[in-house]
C-alpha cells in the first residue's frame, strides 16, 4: 500500500502524492551511501544502513564505555554510538501508529522470541551483515556477498514452504 506524502510546490501549495515503500527504500539506500561517501566511512564498505552491524556496534560501544571493556567496533563508532537501529525502531513504530497498523502479534514465549532474535542477529553478522548491506556489497561486486544473498534466498524459500505446510510451527 503506497504512503501518502505531502510535497510543497514552488507556489507554496501542499499537494498530496502517493509514494511507495520501494521509493522510500531507494531514498534510504541512496542516503546511506551518501553518508558513507560524505563522512568517508572506511572500512567496511556498505556500512551505512546495516542494522545487524549497527546494533552490534551500539551494544559494544555501550559496554565498552560502561564496563571498561575493549570489544571490537567499526571505526565510525569509536566516538559516538550508532543509533540507526533505535531510529529505525522509532520510525517503524510511528509509521505503524500513523497508518493504524499497530497491533500485538503472538510470537510465542518471550524467551523463545528473544533467543530467535539473538540467533538471527548473530547469523546476520556471520553472513557479513543484514540483507541490506549484503545487497550493497553485491553491488560493489563482492562474490561472498553474492553467495550469501543466494543462500539467504534459498533459506527464505525453504522457511516459507515449511511454514505454509505447518511443519515449522
Amino acid at each position: 500500500m503506497p504512503f501518502v506524502t505531502q510535497f510543497v510546490t514552488l507556489a507554496g501549495r501542499v499537494v498530496p502524492r502517493r509514494v511507495s515503500a520501494v521509493t522510500y527504500g531507494v531514498i534510504a539506500g541512496l542516503l546511506a551511501v551518501g553518508v558513507q561517501v560524505f563522512f568517508g566511512v572506511k572500512p567496511p564498505p556498505a556500512y551505512g544502513i546495516c542494522v545487524a552491524c549497527h546494533t552490534r556496534d551500539m551494544i559494544a560501544w555501550l559496554v565498552n564505555h560502561l564496563a571498561g571493556t575493549h570489544w571490537e567496533i567499526a571505526p565510525v563508532s569509536l566516538i559516538l554510538p550508532l543509533l540507526t537501529t533505535v531510529g529505525l525502531l522509532i520510525g517503524a513504530y510511528l509509521a505503524a501508529v500513523r497508518n493504524h497498523e499497530r497491533r500485538k502479534v503472538a510470537l510465542g514465549g518471550h524467551w523463545r522470541s528473544f533467543v530467535y532474535g539473538i540467533l538471527v542477529v548473530n547469523a546476520a553478522i556471520v553472513a557479513l551483515g543484514c540483507p541490506t548491506r549484503l545487497l550493497l556489497l553485491s553491488a560493489y561486486g563482492d562474490m561472498l556477498a553474492l553467495l550469501t544473498v543466494a543462500g539467504l534466498a534459498v533459506g527464505i524459500l525453504m522457511g516459507t514452504i515449511l511454514l505454509s505446510r505447518g511443519i515449522a510451527n
